[in-house]
């Protein structure tokens, strides 16, 4: 592990090189609070380009931030998360987690984890498909939400979950990876937790798609929540550490409304918020918009039998 005291880093997390390089400068429109409450790891945040210093590592090309959260600061500030503004998405998450449901295969009462299940929208459409689904989820609320519904949502962390001795057939992580102070250790949780040729599907931002290398600093998704940014050779890499073998890498797709997007799009882009009320006025804010510029992974995985 890095030295989380250290003024720079010292070497690469996943491979451990010792020839990094800052690539991307702090960025900051106001500062963190200092217990990290201030939004900035709501699933729905608008803080794009909002990030401590971001290195890159030159031998296997990993980016991420330094330095890194206090990991207790961090699991205290994902457990008091509350987010109203994903549940008033919540017909576009569904629809997104029906489109991504077939790629699990058929379900026939598979055991089913859902990690970083939020308030547990993926966890109900996987049930409603005929899996017994369960999610996992470090906010409070979110796991409340999760459970108004009728769904089972462990407010515990992954190594928590392993630790119950319960195993399943199939794990997710949808957006979650990125988010991680340690993912290898999460990865190492969450392989335990699957049963022999069981399988996990992840989806995670991809920083070497041709859209994040030619925009560079003004991508979006740097962010203070994103940690790490995996491309499909550092995820692959991180998966094998952990003991997985990778199956496939293709594209993940979010679908939102017209709302969302235009909100999400002014936020990152400041410049363009005149056009986008502008938008606003002609086009309906429900309608679906699928989201998919080759930058977000669906990445398949297994356990050895």
């Amino acid at each position: 592990m890095l030295d989380p005291d250290a003024a720079f880093p010292t070497a690469c997390y996943l491979c451990g090189g010792r020839e990094l390089q800052l690539r991307f400068g702090e960025r900051r429109t106001s500062a963190p609070t200092p217990d990290l409450a201030d939004g900035s790891y709501n699933c729905t945040s608008l803080r794009h380009g909002n990030h401590a210093p971001i290195w890159r590592c030159r031998t296997c090309g990993l980016l991420f931030q330094w330095p890194l959260p206090d990991p207790d600061d961090l699991l205290k500030a994902y457990s008091a998360v509350e987010d109203p503004v994903y549940v008033g998405e919540r017909a576009n998450r569904y629809y997104t987690f029906q489109r991504v449901l077939g790629a699990l295969g058929p379900a026939r009462s598979r055991r089913l984890l859902d990690v970083g299940a939020y308030c547990g929208y993926f966890v109900d459409v996987a049930r409603k498909a005929g899996f017994q689904a369960e999610g996992t989820e470090l906010s409070v609320w979110a796991a409340g939400q999760g459970r108004e519904l009728g769904l089972t949502v462990h407010n515990q962390t992954v190594g928590e979950r392993a630790a119950s001795g319960d195993t399943y057939d199939v794990v997710t992580m949808w957006d979650v990876v990125e988010h991680l102070a340690d993912p290898r250790a999460e990865l190492e949780a969450t392989f335990g937790l699957l049963a022999p040729g069981g399988q996990l599907h992840l989806s995670t931002i991809d920083a070497g798609s041709r859209i994040a290398r030619a925009l560079g600093q003004h991508w979006p998704w740097l962010m203070e929540m994103h940690l790490y940014y995996f491309d499909r050779h550092t995820v692959a890499s991180l998966l094998q550490q952990a003991g997985f073998r990778v199956e496939r890498i293709g594209l993940y797709s979010h679908v939102v409304s017209v709302d969302y997007l235009l909100t999400k799009v002014a936020a990152a882009i400041p410049a363009v918020d005149s056009v986008a009320e502008s938008i606003r006025t002609v086009v309906p804010e429900h309608w679906r918009v699928p989201v998919n510029l080759g930058d977000n992974m669906h990445i398949v995985a297994h356990r050895p039998a």
